[in-house]
C-alpha cells in the first residue's frame, strides 16, 4: 500500500545525567546496554539482529507489540566522537514500507551536574500514524530509560 504521506520534523530533547559524558556515550556503544534502555516496554520485543558501532556500519533491530506489527529500525554511523557526539542516518521500515527516514545527532557535555546530552533527530515521517510528536514520545521513554540505566550500574 503505497501512502502520499510526508510530512518533515524535527524532535529536540535535552538530558541530564549525574553521570561522566563518557559513561553516558558508553551506554550508547554497547549492545546489552542499548538492549536494556531501549527496551520499548511490557508487551513489547525488541531485538538487534546486528549492532556495530563504528563509522559506516549499522546497526539492525526489530520491535514491536505482541501481536501486532513489527518495525525495522536501521541505523547507520555517520560520526563517532568518542564523549562527544554520535550522528547516524536512521529508518524504519514496516511490512516493507518506509515510514521514517532521517539524522539523529547525540552530543555529550560535561556539566556540573554530570553530563548534558542534547538528541536532535531530524526527519521525514511518512505514516500519518507516526510523525514527530510520536518520535518525541519514544525518544523521551528511551532516554528516560537510559536514565534508569545508568542509575543502576551505580549502586
Amino acid at each position: 500500500m503505497q501512502h502520499d504521506h510526508e510530512e518533515p520534523g524535527t524532535v529536540t530533547l535535552t538530558r541530564t545525567y549525574n553521570h561522566s559524558a563518557s559513561a553516558v556515550f558508553a551506554a550508547w556503544s554497547d549492545q546489552e546496554a542499548v538492549t536494556d534502555w531501549s527496551d520499548p516496554g511490557d508487551g513489547w520485543h525488541l531485538v538487534f539482529d546486528r549492532f556495530d558501532f563504528r563509522v559506516g556500519h549499522i546497526d539492525l533491530c526489530r520491535f514491536g507489540p505482541a501481536g501486532g506489527p513489527e518495525f525495522i529500525n536501521e541505523n547507520r554511523y555517520l560520526a563517532i566522537d568518542p564523549d562527544r557526539r554520535i550522528v547516524f542516518s536512521t529508518s524504519l521500515n514496516v511490512g516493507g514500507r518506509l515510514t521514517f527516514a532521517g539524522v539523529v545527532t547525540v552530543r555529550f557535555s560535561e556539566c556540573e551536574a554530570g553530563c548534558e546530552m542534547r538528541l536532535v533527530e531530524h526527519g521525514l515521517y511518512c505514516d500519518p500514524e507516526d510523525g514527530a510528536a510520536a518520535h518525541r514520545e519514544g525518544w523521551s521513554h528511551m532516554l528516560d530509560g537510559l536514565g534508569r540505566y545508568l542509575e543502576s550500574r551505580n549502586r
